[in-house]
């Protein structure tokens, strides 16, 4: 996203930082690549916002970057690790160097913990059929690192399937084991989440991410705010709230509410 856009959204939204419960700067792709990130986050952080997270696979979190993230101010630092084992994650996280991943997520701890920064770390497991039975030693791993004073945490999902562009091959959100209740239920992402893609457009919720295929209009031609409550966008929430989102293509093929369903059931 340009410095241009960032700005013009978070001066847009500022004048609402009371009533906005979470601010992320991360999407699709690894944040730490954007040469803009650090001063994108201390920018909003100026402007009032509460909440700020980014999430990052960590490896290319060297001690300059721990450094200048810490010193942003940002609320929430989440890390997305999936695996216990070198094989497991670097075969699902591809290109990144496990032994680097974990030595960088303990530096940055170490360093908030020294610096007495406010910054909490969560660890985000994605749990799928190649790491499916490594969630508990990873918490065996990663428990005594975290810190519960600054209210460290981790956290397990679901692989979800993109709206329907990734089905998993053993998992409980497979289609065909649907659950009717979940099926009727509207999702409250559509009301919750207002995403904003690196060219200014506002796709239906994060499962819309990839294509934009819901596409609301650009934050280059109307404010965040007016697309959020458009007629459009209105429309596809009397869908949800009528029992009916299956008649939409991401929505019908969606398995979030599943995952969210299955996280509160464990208590992960």
């Amino acid at each position: 996203m340009s410095p241009e856009i960032s700005k013009y959204v978070l001066d847009e939204m500022a004048k609402y930082t009371n009533q906005i419960h979470q601010l992320d700067f991360f999407g699709l792709g690894e944040p730490l690549l954007d040469p803009y990130l650090f001063k994108r986050i201390k920018y909003a952080k100026e402007k009032g916002f509460q909440n700020t997270g980014v999430s990052t696979n960590a490896d290319l979190l060297d001690k300059e970057k721990q450094k200048k993230l810490l010193e942003t101010g940002i609320d929430t630092v989440l890390f997305s690790i999936d695996g216990v084992k070198k094989e497991t994650h670097e075969k699902i996280r591809r290109g990144v160097k496990f032994e680097r991943v974990v030595e960088n997520c303990r530096s940055i701890m170490k360093m908030r913990d020294e610096g007495n920064y406010k910054t909490r770390f969560v660890i985000r497991f994605i749990k799928q059929d190649i790491n499916k039975d490594e969630w508990e030693p990873f918490k065996k791993f990663w428990k005594p690192i975290l810190s519960k004073e600054k209210n460290d945490s981790m956290i397990r999902y679901d692989m979800h399937t993109w709206g329907g562009e990734v089905f998993a091959k053993d998992t409980i959100l497979r289609s065909r084991n649907r659950n009717p209740e979940i099926e009727k239920k509207s999702c409250h992402r559509i009301w919750e989440l207002l995403i904003i893609l690196a060219d200014g457009t506002v796709p239906l919720c994060n499962e819309d991410e990839l294509h934009a295929k819901y596409n609301f209009g650009n934050v280059k031609d109307k404010s965040p705010l007016e697309i959020f409550n458009c007629e459009k966008f209105n429309r596809i929430r009397q869908i949800h709230l009528g029992g009916k989102k299956n008649t939409l293509d991401i929505c019908k093929e969606c398995t979030v509410l599943y995952s969210e369903a299955a996280q509160r059931k464990e208590g992960n």
